[in-house]
């Protein structure tokens, strides 16, 4: 009895980590695609595409980055190539000045 009290304390732990850290991805996603559509007056189409833009990138850094112990550097060329592919997500709907405006304006919300 007690060994299945402490597996599913454990279990619960577990899902509530999962749970803030997809909403913590949430939220970010959320600021980030607002935040860029006000700034480049992005319809809301289109931020429905970059939310779900940076959901994804999200999701897939932490798939490469979570539990593998890897090193500063290697975490940077996760990040690095994480960011190449959401140029050239943003550049397959986007013409290059909106992708710069958007990435401008990503990045102004992320340094505040």
């Amino acid at each position: 009895m007690k060994k299945t009290i402490k597996i599913f304390f454990v279990l619960l732990l577990c899902s509530f980590n999962s749970f803030a850290q997809n909403n913590y991805q949430t939220k970010r996603a959320t600021s980030f695609s607002e935040y860029a559509a006000k700034q480049v007056e992005l319809s809301q189409e289109d931020q429905k595409f970059l939310y779900d833009t940076f959901i994804a990138k999200f999701v897939k850094q932490q798939e490469k980055i979570k539990g593998k112990d890897l090193s500063d550097e290697e975490k940077k060329q996760v990040y690095k190539a994480s960011r190449k592919e959401l140029v050239k997500t943003l550049n397959g709907r986007f013409d290059s000045e909106k992708t710069k405006a958007i990435l401008a304006a990503v990045k102004e919300i992320r340094n505040k």
